[in-house]
């Protein structure tokens, strides 16, 4: 196949777009349909009239180059932006045809509205979709919190009356930052341990605002685990550390939040590694803490929601047909 002709309009790029929205406004910004510009990148199957807050678009390997030419940038920069265009969520080589897809829903993720704050100072005006874990983003720098409504009247909730929150996400994504992937799971697992059945607490998808009620409590929750894991995982736990650390749990926290805490260091239990061999040079500090190890898959998938990383067995989402509210 030959290359395709660039398109005469530069478009800017946004961090965690989905691959629909920016075809959306490419397309927007050249006056064409998204499917007449679509027919131009491959061929595919496409549901009737899909809007970018609806579901969103993937391409295999040959799609996403032809997408590449068409904008005049490196590949590398795509995939820097548009998550659903990195390998993992390829659509299969086939006949090897440039072929993309647009279901009804997404295959992994979810479809949240982008700041708008953000999205200006890229010189983009038009509303941005972005391609989340979970149905909710926090723009700390402009004290926003998104999520999936479609409403233009209310489409995000300031949270400057709220620092509590905004400090505590800081906090989310240090934590994240320190421990990579391990990082993630601890905050699952902090959500899991609020919808305890002994909490009484809201749980996620109760109402809009529950992800706000309920953040501060899990990230205390979360670095209190990583405290425990950290050992666990350079197999430096011993027995004393784990009984010590319950027992604190217990004094500053409350008996229902500590019962919670209990079932999930359960599942926590110190590693049995093998000794490392003695050199005589110093050795580095260990990164194992870094690598999930049971009772957590060694890999997290980048898309995987809260109730997909828990290792905890009772349900973090609140049973509604429009879970999140």
């Amino acid at each position: 196949m030959e290359r395709a002709r660039p398109l005469p309009y530069r478009v800017p790029l946004v961090d965690g777009e989905s691959t629909g929205s920016f075809v959306t406004r490419l397309a927007a910004r050249h006056g064409q349909s998204v499917s007449h510009l679509l027919a131009t990148v491959g061929e595919g199957r496409s549901a009737a009239d899909v809007d970018p807050w609806q579901s969103e678009l993937y391409f295999n390997a040959a799609a996403r180059q032809r997408l590449a030419e068409m904008i005049g940038r490196p590949l590398d920069h795509l995939l820097r932006s548009l998550p659903s265009l990195r390998e993992e969520y390829l659509l299969p080589v086939g006949s090897g045809a440039a072929a993309y897809r647009w279901p009804w829903r997404p295959l992994g993720g979810f479809l949240v509205r982008g700041c708008a704050l953000c999205a200006a100072r890229r010189g983009v005006l038009d509303p941005v979709w972005l391609i989340r874990s979970d149905p909710w983003h926090i723009c700390v720098q402009h004290a926003r919190f998104h999520d999936f409504s479609r409403s233009d009247r209310l489409p995000f909730i300031d949270l400057s009356p709220g620092p509590h929150v905004l400090r505590a996400e800081l906090r989310r994504l240090q934590l994240v930052r320190r421990l990579g992937p391990v990082g993630r799971l601890l905050v699952a697992d902090a959500f899991a341990v609020l919808a305890h059945p002994a909490m009484h607490l809201p749980r996620l998808g109760s109402s809009r605002t529950a992800p706000l009620r309920l953040l501060p409590s899990a990230v205390v929750i979360a670095h209190r685990m990583a405290r425990l894991e950290r050992l666990r995982l350079d197999g430096r736990l011993v027995h004393d550390d784990y009984h010590r650390w319950r027992e604190e749990a217990r004094s500053d926290l409350g008996w229902q939040l500590a019962l919670a805490l209990d079932a999930w260091s359960e599942q926590h239990r110190p590693l049995q590694l093998p000794p490392l061999p003695l050199t005589r040079a110093v050795r580095p500090p260990s990164r194992r803490y870094r690598q999930p190890r049971l009772p957590h898959q060694p890999a997290v998938p980048e898309m995987a929601p809260v109730d997909k990383l828990t290792c905890l067995s009772w349900e973090i989402l609140a049973r509604s047909p429009r879970p999140y509210g």
